[in-house]
């Protein structure tokens, strides 16, 4: 039951982190972000390190994530409506990031 409980949360944490990643929205890569801490969390209470997990979820979900919200929501304003919102080197990156994955 633990194993396969380690499976899915692994899972959900593995695909919420390729979401913060590839999402074209920041405020939706945000919220990935948030699915991700807390996957980790999950994590850390099947290793049985419970003190790890409640820090991991005050900590990060709940002042660091909603900090970059804060940031995010605050300063749409000042950018330029007309910018680019992504970047042209995507390919690149994920090329070195496949590399490095198959070195690691």
């Amino acid at each position: 039951m633990q194993q396969v409980m380690f499976i899915v949360i692994s899972a959900v944490t593995l695909i919420s982190a390729a979401m913060v990643v590839t999402a074209r929205n920041l405020l939706r890569a945000a919220l990935w972000l948030i699915l991700t801490f807390f996957g980790i969390a999950g994590l850390f209470v099947l290793l049985h390190a419970e003190f790890l997990a409640v820090a991991q979820v005050l900590i990060y979900v709940g002042a660091i994530s909603i900090l970059i919200i804060f940031a995010i929501m605050l300063s749409r304003g000042v950018m330029d409506p007309r910018a680019r919102r992504y970047n042209d080197q995507w390919g690149l990156a994920a090329g070195f990031s496949a590399v490095l994955f198959v070195l690691l």
